[in-house]
C-alpha cells in the first residue's frame, strides 16, 4: 500500500525546504505549483479557459501566460481569484491523480503531495495524513518581505489571500515548526520519516 502524505504551509513558510528534503531521500513529490504551471502551457485546455475568461491581455507575445499580469489581477480581486481557482482546480486535480496513479504503479511506499491549497481544494480527503509547515505570522511576513522585496502592505495582502497558517496548524496531523534553523526543521521531518518507515 502506498501512503499519501499531504504537505502544505503558507507563502514563505518554508514548505519548499521540506519538499526538497523528501526529494533528496528519493521519495516522489508531486508539486501542485509545478502541476499548475504544466496545465497552463500554451495549447492546453487550462490556458485556453483562462484566456476565454480573462482576455488576451494575460498572454505574453510568445503565447505563454503572463503570470505577473494575471497575479496583479487576482491579488486585487477576490472574486477573480476564485474564478481562476475554479478554472484551474479541475485540471490540476486530474493531473495530480494521474501522477499518483503512476507512482502507485511503481510501488512507491510513500508519495508526498506538496499542495499550498491542500485544505481549500479538499485534498486532505484523499491523503492519509497532513503535514503542515508552520511559522508564526510575524516570521512569515518578515521572510516574505525579505524574499520577494515587498513592502509590508503588499506582503500582508498575499498572506491574507490564503487560509491562515494557524487554521492549517489546527487541522494538521503533523506540525513542522520552521521558525528555527533549517537543520532543526529537517530533523523534525526526519523523525517523522523514521516513524513512518
Amino acid at each position: 500500500m502506498t501512503y499519501l502524505l499531504g504537505l502544505t504551509g503558507g507563502i514563505a513558510s518554508g514548505k519548499s525546504t521540506i519538499s526538497e528534503f523528501f526529494k533528496s531521500k528519493n521519495i516522489p513529490v508531486i508539486d501542485a505549483d509545478i502541476v499548475a504551471r504544466e496545465v497552463v502551457e500554451p495549447n492546453t485546455t487550462g490556458l485556453n479557459q483562462i484566456v476565454a475568461h480573462f482576455g488576451e491581455e494575460i498572454l505574453l507575445s510568445n503565447g505563454k501566460l503572463n503570470r505577473k499580469k494575471l497575479g496583479s489581477i487576482i491579488f486585487e480581486d477576490e472574486k477573480k481569484r476564485e474564478q481562476l481557482n475554479t478554472i484551474l482546480s479541475k485540471e490540476i486535480r486530474q493531473n495530480i491523480l494521474e501522477k499518483v496513479t503512476y507512482f502507485q504503479s511503481r510501488k512507491a511506499p510513500l508519495i508526498v503531495l506538496d499542495i499550498p491549497l491542500l485544505y481549500e481544494g479538499a485534498y486532505d480527503e484523499m491523503v492519509d495524513s497532513v503535514m503542515v509547515c508552520y511559522v508564526p505570522k510575524k516570521t512569515q511576513l518578515h521572510r516574505l518581505m525579505l524574499r520577494d522585496g515587498l513592502n509590508e502592505e503588499d506582503a500582508l495582502k498575499r498572506i491574507d489571500s490564503q487560509m491562515s497558517l494557524d487554521d492549517k496548524k489546527n487541522l494538521a496531523d503533523t506540525i513542522i515548526d520552521n521558525s528555527g534553523s533549517i537543520e532543526e526543521t529537517l530533523k523534525q521531518v526526519d523523525n517523522w520519516l523514521t516513524h513512518f518507515s
